[in-house]
């Protein structure tokens, strides 16, 4: 009877769990209901996460399916439709000797995280004979049961089913039931891994089933069926037979066809033009506004100069927030965007004119993708009502441009332009060059930016004529610094006494608000409340110290090795690293550090043979998830609508990292052969011609770089039809030009030879290669490869737009290399003759073209057929056409150009066509140099100094000077030319040799020695 009272007693409780886990469903809609709206749009790559709950003891065999069949599987299909895919397997569970709380925020966080990323986690719950851990009485926190609404009773794998999936009827979810008859299977000698001996496990179980069927519809609750297979003495686990296999009610079939149904449902492929992500990035750039906006503490004064600036009479140039690493800039503009906002709502920011202001604020590495510039002034462009998506910019280059014609026209909507942290865009020339912020603003238009002094954005914008306005954040008073301690530690209940207080800001550092956050949580996570001053003493002055003091904390409680290592893979990549990536190098736990930085550094290296004999597995998430969530608050956030890439939120802490643990180039090359080596096998290419190159430049592997540059999709990737900027600086790092050209030379005969290559294959590869190898200075290559690629174009029926094409590169690549010589004669004529025609044919079929990339393409042609008329009537002509006659002609086709450049705001080839425009009004002509100054202002806004051409214009300059009999001028635009063609093409280049034999004209050679400049070495290397 006893016995009998129990089994009541504790069906009853179990009942009464479940009644309170009802009073926290959020979700009480009839089961079944499917009808919650997750379509998500979006654009770029997107990270899927999929939770796996379970006991782990006997869920071996299923968790080995699903992380070496079936997710490898879905992450393929998933690649295919720009989505990474990241599983939370925490089958080893959690380290022995973390604390409770830890353990249950390890499971429980993970499922947070699939919330932040997916809205709705993706969810796999597998059920058979075990209930797992319940954590009794006091063992769950109360931070974790108010937090998480935590149901006593419950067991940890309960709870995670409640979470993620239970309350909210997550749609998302799947529920696999293993089939209790396999047990019958299994050799009694194993079966205690797979029943729990828990008296109220049985019962438990029974109600948790009967819960989840009741709740859910059949399609997502599936009974599975398994059998003994045998028992792995290696891993001392059982293995099933029946869960692997094709046919639809197998284990692994149903987990597949699942998700990659939702996965499909939730973010479909949509038609790229009907896409519009730019108001989802908005609302993530407001969360964070108002998150950083709370605690911005003495700062009155700064705020109230950006107010003025903002209410005052419009200046026409931006103004500039100069701060170094952490002092503040994030928050006092996160406080400006909040402020400035209201104002403009209830239109009491005078100006506005009947709609008022429009207030477009960005976080510079706050939100996911906000590093990338192009994403940026897209968004800006459609929010001022610029454009829509019929006509969106294509690419960074043009919304530069428009942006800036944007920005300088007084019809453009009255807009406040708030941005932080410039400096950390991703490395681009745009970027850099700050070239879509016009040297002068319209009157209705307002922009602040803040950035860390001597970087390239600001060295670009404070050599502009006139100058923005500017001003240096100053360190925190004495009186703010208190005020921001008592706040940040009085959110967490904490305080410090007077003494403690006076210790604490005694330091000089902190008059940094970034030291004093990080100094305020060390103090807040610190336990031992009777050591607190002890702390305060130890805590180390100057921000690098405190952060490497802060990573020794990590190593030693959230990772060690593993931490170590994902810090020095992200200081040493390029661009960051995608969390897929991350998870995939760590999982070579074998050669996880160098022997300087490894934990019992004197073992032998047997452990590297044998881990490069396997395959190497990704990283266990458990062991990840520590890692991460020590590190996050320090990486860029890559949340919802990330691509999931990973990088450090402060440059300050890339510092640390360097101090702390590059001690030697050894170690930085350790690191950068690791990362190199495995870009190598990777097949995105995008990523791996981001990453690969970096590491070899980095390691000097000149065979490796000269076998990546020679592979055709990278060739592909980084050639551009005017400039291969990249593919050119990789070359000139790597070898000598005659050897780069025998590479090249072999690939297309070999391409040649492949008769499974189409014809048209050849001849687009033959016109890129003559492209190419006449960028590289290489000309009687490139007009050998031109010439081929017009017989193969003929041989294809001279399609016009074909043809066009190849017109123009005949002509400019016989161009190119008659800029070689240095003097002009009438011999030149018939050369000229047959570059002025190719350029015409290329015209006449441009012509009857539509669209602004034909456009474009005819803009160029006529800019240089006019430098050829030009040159033509220098030369005085001949009796076909005479020098007056070519000089109309030149007139009237860089006019052309011009006005098509204006049309198109092309701001950059507009400059281009105005130097020619300069060469058509004669030489030794006063009204030239008006044309190369304009030219020069244009150039050097949307380029900078490294291009074609700014090249082009400083010779011209030089040039003009020369024929007016300035030489001291044309001797410093002459060195000029020398020196941006060193830089932009390379020491080898033929245009490098051609400036090296002006400044050693005698003349030149003579001003030199007066004004104490070397004169460069004659030239060593062939002129192709």
């Amino acid at each position: 009877m006893g016995c009998g009272s129990s089994v009541v007693r504790q069906k009853s409780e179990i009942e009464e769990q479940w009644d309170r886990v009802w009073e926290t469903v959020e979700v009480k809609k009839p089961k079944g209901n499917m009808s919650k709206n997750l379509v998500v749009k979006r654009s770029g790559w997107k990270t899927i996460r999929i939770f796996v709950s379970s006991t782990f003891r006997d869920f071996h065999h299923e968790r080995e399916i699903l992380v070496k069949k079936v997710f490898p599987d879905l992450r393929i299909w998933c690649q295919s439709r720009r989505l990474h895919l990241v599983e939370c397997d925490l089958r080893w569970g959690v380290p022995k000797d973390s604390t409770t709380e830890t353990t249950l925020r390890t499971c429980l966080e993970e499922i947070d995280r699939c919330y932040q990323d997916n809205i709705m986690p993706f969810f796999v719950n597998m059920t058979s004979e075990r209930i797992g851990w319940i954590p009794i009485g006091e063992e769950v926190p109360a931070s974790i049961k108010s937090e998480y609404k935590w149901v006593d009773g419950l067991s940890v794998t309960e709870m995670e089913i409640m979470h993620a999936s239970y309350r909210k009827d997550n749609p998302n979810s799947i529920f696999m039931l293993r089939d209790p008859s396999f047990i019958e299977t299994v050799p009694e000698e194993h079966k205690d891994a797979f029943i729990d001996p828990n008296p109220v496990a049985t019962d438990k179980l029974k109600m948790l089933k009967k819960m989840i069927e009741d709740r859910y519809t059949k399609d997502r609750v599936r009974l599975y069926n398994c059998s003994f297979d045998y028992f792995d003495t290696e891993e001392s686990k059982v293995k099933f037979c029946g869960l692997d296999g094709v046919d639809k009610d197998t284990f692994s079939k149903i987990v597949f066809d699942f998700f990659k149904n939702r996965i499909e449902h939730q973010y479909p492929l949509a038609d790229k033009e009907s896409e519009d992500p730019y108001e989802r990035i908005k609302e993530k750039h407001e969360a964070f506004m108002k998150a950083s906006s709370a605690v911005v503490i003495g700062r009155d004064e700064t705020l109230e100069k950006v107010n003025n600036y903002i209410c005052g009479p419009g200046i026409d140039k931006p103004l500039l927030l100069i701060g170094g690493a952490g002092t503040g800039k994030s928050s006092i503009m996160a406080r400006l965007a909040d402020t400035t906002y209201q104002k403009s709502v209830t239109k009491s920011i005078p100006g506005g004119g009947s709609k008022g202001w429009h207030v477009f604020y960005h976080f510079v590495g706050a939100v996911p993708g906000s590093t990338e510039l192009e994403k940026l002034l897209k968004r800006l462009l459609k929010e001022m009502g610029v454009v829509d998506a019929s006509n969106m910019p294509k690419d960074l280059e043009s919304a530069a441009q428009v942006t800036c014609g944007a920005l300088n026209n007084q019809n453009t909507r009255p807009t406040i332009i708030i941005i932080d942290a410039l400096n950390q865009f991703d490395s681009d020339l745009a970027a850099e060059l700050v070239s879509w912020v016009p040297k002068k603003l319209a009157p209705q238009i307002r922009c602040i930016f803040t950035m860390i002094p001597e970087t390239p954005q600001h060295y670009a914008l404070i050599s502009r004529e006139p100058q923005p306005d500017m001003f240096d954040l100053e360190p925190l008073d004495m009186e703010s610094r208190k005020q921001i301690v008592e706040e940040m530690l009085g959110k967490y209940n904490k305080a410090l006494d007077t003494s403690q207080m006076d210790s604490l800001l005694s330091k000089t550092s902190s008059d940094n608000p970034l030291w004093l956050s990080l100094a305020c949580e060390e103090l807040r996570v610190f336990g031992n409340f009777r050591k607190v001053s002890d702390k305060i003493n130890q805590l180390r002055d100057g921000l690098l110290e405190l952060e490497m003091q802060i990573m020794t904390r990590f190593e030693e409680e959230s990772g060690g090795e593993l931490l170590v290592a994902t810090l020095c893979l992200l200081e040493s990549s390029s661009t960051g690293l995608l969390e897929t990536e991350l998870l995939m190098i760590l999982g070579d736990t074998d050669n996880l550090m160098p022997r300087e930085q490894a934990e019992g550094a004197e073992k032998d290296d047997t452990s590297k043979e044998k881990s490069d004999k396997n395959k190497t597995e990704a990283l266990a998430a458990y062991k990840w998830a520590e890692v991460y969530r020590a590190l996050r608050p320090f990486l860029r956030p890559f949340g919802d609508s990330g691509e999931g890439r990973l990088d450090f939120y402060h440059r300050s802490l890339s510092k640390a990292v360097r101090q702390k643990y590059f001690k030697d180039d050894d170690i930085k090359k350790w690191w950068h052969k690791k990362l190199a080596d495995y870009f190598e096998t990777l097949q995105n290419i995008d990523r791996k011609v981001e990453e690969y190159p970096h590491h070899l430049l980095f390691l000097d592997d000149k065979k490796r770089l000269k076998d990546f540059l020679t592979d055709w999709a990278v060739f592909t990737e980084l050639f551009d039809i005017e400039f291969s900027t990249k593919l050119c600086k990789y070359w000139t790092k790597t070898c000598a030009l005659d050897e780069m050209e025998e590479h090249y030379v072999t690939k297309m005969q070999n391409l040649v030879n492949d008769e499974r290559n189409s014809k048209e294959l050849i001849a687009l590869r033959t016109e890129q290669m003559a492209r190419f190898m006449s960028q590289m200075g290489r000309y009687d290559r490139g007009f050998e490869y031109a010439s081929k690629a017009e017989a193969f174009e003929l041989d294809l029926g001279a399609r016009p737009h074909r043809m066009a094409e190849i017109y123009h590169l005949l002509a400019i690549v016989a161009d190119e290399h008659m800029k070689l010589e240095e003097f002009m004669y009438r011999s030149q004529l018939p050369r000229m003759k047959v570059i002025i025609d190719n350029f015409e044919k290329s015209v006449e079929l441009r012509r009857t073209f539509e669209g602004v990339e034909h456009q474009h393409k005819l803009g160029l042609a006529l800019n240089r057929l006019a430098f050829y008329y030009s040159g033509w009537s220098i030369r005085g002509g001949d009796a076909a056409l005479n020098a007056k006659d070519a000089k109309s002609k030149a007139i009237d086709r860089v006019e052309e150009a011009i006005k098509l450049y204006t049309e198109i705001e092309d701001e950059f080839h507009l400059g281009d066509a105005l130097i020619t425009r300069g060469v058509t009004e004669g030489s030794a002509n006063t009204s030239q140099i008006k044309f190369y100054k304009e030219a020069e202002a244009k150039i050097l806004q949307s380029a900078g100094e490294l291009n074609v051409s700014y090249d082009r214009l400083l010779l011209n300059m030089a040039i003009y000077y020369e024929e007016m009999g300035d030489y001291n001028t044309a001797y410093a635009k002459f060195y000029k030319w020398y020196e941006v063609c060193k830089d932009f093409y390379g020491i080898h280049h033929a245009k490098v040799a051609r400036s090296i034999n002006t400044l050693r004209e005698p003349m030149y050679k003579r001003l030199a020695q007066e004004k104490g400049v070397p004169v460069p070495e004659e030239f060593d290397g062939d002129i192709g």
